[in-house]
């Protein structure tokens, strides 16, 4: 008797594709560029018989192309532990093989035409930023007359009348730069002989030593202001402008430490007078601290000093005036180590003359330093009310729009500027000194407020993630989060224990959906990619997003949902951002970090969504075809059929099958709509049954396409609907035998940042502090910033879309 062949599956629900995601589809068959040679070394794959993987991070050779969209964000090399005799995906010194990039992804979160698009006076006759007294001060300081450190009356004069102004916006910045410029030329060059500005430099330390005092309370006087004001723009145009030997001797020239020895006698005879005095900063009785002049550190290890004291030590809440002059301070701080934004990559840190300072000398100063900045971001203070002191307020009550108050909708100053100077610090690399202790180690030594009575380190880990949550768009915010991530291992416990991880991870995916609409920069993705990546290490995280229901959420155009598991979502996302990543961007990067984060949740999904279903087995159409497609052309061409390109598509089709493969094997009865999505596209696996490298994931694949095929060929379906396949699917999953497939070891993926990540972070950290514009600094002589800021016309050349 003839076996009665059985009916064909029905077809489940038409997938929704949107326009664009039918595009990404259609041009995923085009030709990957060439690999470019790069000086980095990327470890080398892990066998089979290990069951963790490292994903390395962070690779940062330059681009091929003539300007790159951004720099290379973390480089993952995700190898195969399941083909032993495969070669590795990355070999040694290789860049991402899939560059060029198209120009300017994300185009809103780099910087147009740099911090000029804020500035509207062009011309220096319209700045106003000084009043005419202050102009006429600024001219004798920086001329060729000397003023005597110990002319108490001169010095008066000039740092006592009228308060300098804050900057707390892109113009105000813009016009101090511009209007000192010249000054600062004339300044550098008669300070050899005159001195003035190191005596600048004694004032500030001395004001600096007194508001640190126990026994000082009150306004912070305007002399203490000024005189840090003048420092700092002055600095920094010094820093800006000169090389590394001129630097040193502005700030260490002899006038600073000595002052001449028939001076210094004057001058200490002077002192001398008002040494038994209490300490009343009041502008009559401007004078050196001796201290200061006995100092024998370096003036410039002195200022970093003094910062880094009232950075520590100072209340900035307690008035108007110390919080304008904690600011100031941390202004100054992001001044000196500015040296690094004028170099042309992170590495060079010979140049870094106060950063290495800061770095090697202040190395017991870490873990406090780490704290207060972190403490001063939580704390979220905003500005006092304005001070009563008529000196004090004279400037602001006749320019008010000078005023230090910033827009209820920015940040406060003080949190802002806090956070900011963290990430700096913390994306450093090491210097060669083994016992210098840098900033990540002082993220990682900070612990949790709550349940902690006597810790000098202690921070409320609570409020750092709420406050997390709330800003997480923020890229500065991203970045801060994944440093706990990597460093903190009390904070990432934190994290991942909490019972709600639908409140940061559902921001986290909207950002990176958003990313392929160029909403969210491609560094910003790259941050958000490896935090979840790092999510995705903790199996209890896995097992919760798995339980987690989520209902339609508006910003997932792809198709409406009514109701999803957390975990099926985060794979749709990640499918979405590989299928636009081979089609568009073409970044070798970006498809293993989301491939090795589907990897980790692998073996933890269970009730897979039928969309989820479909899209993964999509997936595997697309790269599978396209894998083909260059093999047959390399076979057809001659090529090696190890060549990048078909060796790229290769371990992706190795990759999606372990994915596949591991759901199967560990949560097959609590998945049958995958199996459905397999039976429906049974043919696809056909034709690598024989494929030497794929030959053990197909067959376990073959082995659950045959048993529930016989399953329903038994039933004896006549034209079956989907309802009732679905259900003898499910019915035939709870039979399912065990031991009947092959396992493999665990698929498990581990971040690893790369020992050189600070080509990565540095640039990124000073493009988030270079838009914000409380400092001007001229994109001509920003080279760190090349990859981040672009111009009108380049613009014009990136206005075609690429699709």
């Amino acid at each position: 008797m003839q076996s009665r062949q059985p009916a064909p599956i029905a077809p489940p629900p038409q997938l929704y594709r949107s326009s664009q995601s039918a595009s990404l589809v259609q041009v995923s068959n085009q030709t990957l560029s060439p690999i470019s040679t790069a000086h980095h070394q990327i470890s080398p794959p892990v066998s089979r018989t290990h069951q963790n993987r490292q994903l390395r991070g962070l690779d940062t050779s330059p681009s091929t192309s003539v300007r790159s969209d951004f720099l290379l964000p973390p480089q993952t090399g995700v190898s195969s532990p399941i083909i032993t005799s495969f070669q590795p995906l990355f070999s040694p010194n290789l860049n991402s093989p899939l560059t060029p990039r198209r120009p300017y992804p994300g185009v809103s979160c780099l910087i147009h035409e740099g911090q000029r698009a804020f500035i509207q006076r062009r011309i220096l006759t319209d700045i106003q930023i000084f009043t005419n007294l202050q102009i006429h001060q600024l001219k004798f300081i920086c001329s060729g007359r000397s003023i005597s450190p110990y002319d108490l009356e001169a010095w008066e004069a000039m740092l006592s009348n009228e308060k300098f102004p804050t900057t707390n916006s892109g113009q105000d910045a813009y016009d101090v730069d511009i209007a000192t410029v010249s000054l600062a030329i004339e300044f550098a060059s008669n300070n050899t002989k005159t001195a003035n500005f190191n005596t600048l430099l004694l004032h500030a330390l001395s004001q600096m030593r007194r508001i640190i005092d126990p026994e000082f309370h009150g306004e912070v006087p305007v002399e203490a202001y000024n005189s840090l004001f003048l420092v700092r723009v002055f600095s920094k145009h010094f820093i800006g402008n000169l090389s590394l030997d001129e630097i040193h001797r502005q700030f260490e020239g002899n006038h600073t430490i000595a002052i001449g020895s028939t001076k210094l006698n004057g001058l200490n005879s002077k002192i001398d007078e008002y040494k038994r005095a209490p300490i009343e900063l009041d502008q009559k009785k401007l004078v050196i601290d001796p201290k200061v002049t006995r100092d024998i550190r370096p003036k410039a290890e002195q200022l970093l000093d003094g910062l880094l004291t009232i950075i520590l030590k100072l209340d900035p809440t307690s008035n108007a005036s110390t919080y304008e002059y904690y600011q100031e301070c941390l202004n100054t701080l992001l001044v000196l180590l500015s040296a690094q934004i004028h170099q042309s990559n992170a590495s060079q840190i010979e140049n870094n003359y106060f950063l290495n300072i800061l770095l090697t000398n202040f190395s017991e100063l870490v873990n406090n330093l780490t704290k207060r900045l972190v403490t001063n971001f939580i704390e979220q203070k905003t500005p006092p009310p304005a001070s009563t002191s008529v000196v004090y307020n004279a400037y602001s009550y006749l320019f008010p729009s000078r005023s230090s108050a910033t827009l209820p909708s920015d940040p406060p100053p003080i949190a802002e500027r806090s956070l900011l100077i963290l990430l700096l610090l913390s994306v450093q690399c090491r210097i060669p000194d083994e016992k210098t202790k840098n900033f990540r180690e002082g993220i990682r030594s900070l612990k949790d407020a709550q349940g902690i009575d006597e810790s000098n380190l202690a921070v409320s880990f609570r409020t750092l993630y709420q406050l997390i949550c709330r800003q997480l768009p923020n890229e500065e915010i991203c970045l801060l989060l994944y440093l706990f991530m990597i460093e903190n291992e009390d904070f990432r416990v934190y994290v991942l224990s909490r019972l709600d991880p639908e409140i940061l991870l559902l921001q986290i995916l909207r950002l990176l959906y958003d990313g392929i609409d160029n909403k969210t920069n491609y560094s910003q993705m790259y941050i958000l990619l490896t935090i979840i990546l790092l999510f995705s290490q903790d199996e209890v995280f896995n097992e919760n997003i798995q339980k987690i229901s989520i209902s339609y959420q508006p910003w997932f155009t792809e198709r409406f949902l009514k109701s999803i598991t957390l975990g099926g979502l985060t794979y749709l996302v990640l499918i979405r951002i590989i299928q636009f990543n081979l089609s568009s961007h073409q970044d070798v990067y970006f498809h293993n970090n989301c491939l090795a984060i589907m990897a980790n949740l692998g073996n933890s999904i269970q009730d897979i969504h039928p969309y989820v279903a479909q899209r993964l087995v999509n997936m595997f159409d697309i790269v599978a075809k396209r894998y083909q497609k260059l093999l047959k052309r390399a076979q057809q061409q001659g090529e090696d059929e190890n060549s990048d390109a078909v060796a790229i598509y290769g371990e992706l089709v190795n990759l999606v099958l372990e994915i596949i493969n591991s759901v199967l094997t560990r949560r097959l009865n609590s998945n049958p709509e995958l199996i459905y999505s397999l039976l429906h596209k049974k043919d696809l696996f056909t034709h690598f049954q024989l494929h030497p490298q794929f030959s053990e994931l197909i067959a376990n694949i073959d082995n659950v396409i045959s048993y529930f095929h016989a399953r329903i060929s038994e039933a004896n379906l006549k034209s079956p609907s989907a309802e009732e396949i679905s259900e003898l699917i499910e019915t035939a999953a709870r039979t399912w035998p065990p031991g009947r497939l092959k396992e493999f070891p665990d698929l498990k993926f581990q971040y690893e940042e790369e020992t050189e990540s600070q080509e990565f972070f540095c640039p990124y950290v000073w493009a988030l502090i270079y838009r914000h514009t409380w400092i001007y600094w001229d994109e001509d002589k920003a080279h760190i910033l090349r990859d981040y800021i672009i111009y009108d016309d380049e613009m014009e050349d990136s206005a075609v879309q690429v699709v």
